[in-house]
C-alpha cells in the first residue's frame, strides 16, 4: 500500500513537472521571438528551449525523475545567474533594471524547486549559496557606482530584492523543517494504523482489519461470501512439534491462500488456527470452486517437518438485507458442518 501510495505521488509530480514545461516553452519561445537583438535572448534562450524539450520528452518517457529534477534546478539556477551577470554588467542598468528585477523572482522560484528537489539541509545550504552569488554580482557592480553617487536607487532596489530573496530562503527552510515534522507524525500514524489491524505472525490483516472490511461491503450483501477456515487437528500439531513449528505452519498455510487467491478477494487471520476469506462471485459455482482449490492448496503438499497438514472450509453466501453478523453465524455453521462430516472439506452454510 506504501509503495502504490508513493508510485501515485511520484506520478503526479511528473505530471505537474511536463505539464509546467509545455506551458513554459511557448513563454520562451514568445520572449526569443519578440527580443530578438538582445544577445543573451538571442543566443541562450534557444539552448534554454531546447532543454525543456529534452526534459519534457524524458518526462513522457518515464525517465528518472530525481534525475530530471536535479538536471532542472541546476540549468535553471544556472541560466538566471547567467542572465542575472549579463544585465548587471552589460549595457545601460536603469534599461535593465525591469529584466534584472524579473530574475530575482525567478530564483526564488528556484529556491522552491530547491527544497521539492533535495533534502532540508541541502535546500538551506544551495538556496543560501545562490543569495550569496547573487549579491556578490550585484556588490560587484554597484558597490562603485554608490561610492561615486550613482545609481542610489538601483542599489536600494538591488537590497530590497536580496533582503527578499534572503527572507524566502528563511521561510522556505522553516516550512520545510514543518513539512518533514507533519510528515513523520503522518507516517506513524500511518505505521500504528497497520499495526493495529496486522496479524504479526502471517503479515495478514487481523481480525479487526477483515470486521471493518466487512462492515465496508455490509451495503452490498448480495454476491458476497464469506469463507471461514480451521486447520484440522492444530492442537496436535502444537503438543507434538511444538509451537515455533506450529507457528510454521500458519505462516505457510497463510502464504499458500495469499497466492492462489483470485484478484479483489480479502484474506486475513481470524484468530488462532482460523483464517477468513472474504469473496465476490457471480455464481455460487464458481465461488465453490475457488474455495475447494484453495483446499486442495493446503492439502496436497506436505509441510516441513509436519507432513500432511488439512482445513476445513465453511461457505456463507450473502444476500439482500443481510447482516454481517447472520453472514458469519452461517459461515461458522457451515464450518462446524465441515468438521462434522469427516473434515479437509467445503461446506456451504444455510440460506
Amino acid at each position: 500500500m506504501q509503495c502504490l501510495r508513493l508510485g501515485r505521488i511520484t506520478d503526479k509530480k511528473r505530471g505537474a513537472y511536463f505539464w509546467g514545461l509545455v506551458l513554459a516553452i511557448p513563454v520562451l519561445v514568445l520572449i526569443w521571438s519578440f527580443l530578438p537583438e538582445q544577445g543573451f535572448i538571442h543566443w541562450l534562450y534557444p539552448v534554454f528551449i531546447i532543454l525543456c524539450l529534452n526534459w519534457a520528452w524524458r518526462l513522457s518517457r518515464k525517465a528518472s525523475l530525481s534525475r530530471i529534477e536535479l538536471e532542472v534546478v541546476s540549468f535553471t539556477a544556472a541560466f538566471f545567474t547567467i542572465k542575472l551577470g549579463f544585465y548587471l554588467f552589460w549595457g545601460d542598468l536603469q534599461q535593465n533594471w525591469v529584466e534584472i528585477e524579473s530574475t530575482y523572482w525567478v530564483m526564488a522560484f528556484v529556491m522552491i524547486l530547491l527544497y521539492i528537489v533535495l533534502d532540508v539541509r541541502r535546500g538551506l545550504i544551495y538556496s543560501l549559496a545562490l543569495v550569496g552569488v547573487t549579491l556578490s554580482l550585484g556588490l560587484l557592480r554597484l558597490g562603485g557606482e554608490v561610492a561615486l553617487g550613482r545609481n542610489h536607487d538601483e542599489f536600494l532596489a538591488f537590497v530590497r530584492s536580496e533582503m527578499r530573496l534572503f527572507a524566502m530562503a528563511g521561510l522556505l527552510y522553516a516550512l520545510a523543517i514543518v513539512k518533514d515534522q507533519l510528515a513523520d507524525a503522518h507516517r506513524q500514524v500511518l505505521q500504528m494504523h497497520t499495526l493495529a489491524r496486522t496479524d504479526p505472525l502471517t503479515g495478514l490483516p487481523n481480525r479487526l482489519a477483515l470486521s471493518e472490511y466487512l462492515e465496508g461491503e455490509a451495503h452490498r450483501a448480495h454476491g458476497l461470501y464469506v469463507v471461514l477456515l480451521d486447520l484440522d487437528h492444530f492442537k496436535q500439531i502444537n503438543d507434538r512439534y511444538g509451537h515455533t513449528v506450529g507457528d510454521g505452519v500458519l505462516k505457510e498455510v497463510g502464504r499458500r491462500l495469499r497466492f492462489s487467491l483470485r484478484k479483489g478477494d480479502m484474506l486475513g487471520r481470524w484468530g488462532g488456527e482460523e483464517f477468513m476469506i472474504v469473496m465476490r462471485g457471480e455464481s455460487q459455482h464458481d465461488v465453490m470452486a475457488a474455495v475447494e482449490r484453495l483446499r486442495e492448496d493446503i492439502a496436497f503438499w506436505p509441510f516441513d517437518q509436519v507432513g500432511a497438514v488439512s482445513a476445513s472450509f465453511g461457505v456463507a453466501e450473502g444476500h439482500i438485507g443481510d447482516s454481517i453478523h447472520n453472514l458469519l453465524e452461517r459461515a461458522d455453521k457451515a464450518l462446524y458442518q465441515a468438521k462434522h462430516l469427516g473434515r479437509n472439506r467445503v461446506e456451504l452454510g444455510p440460506v
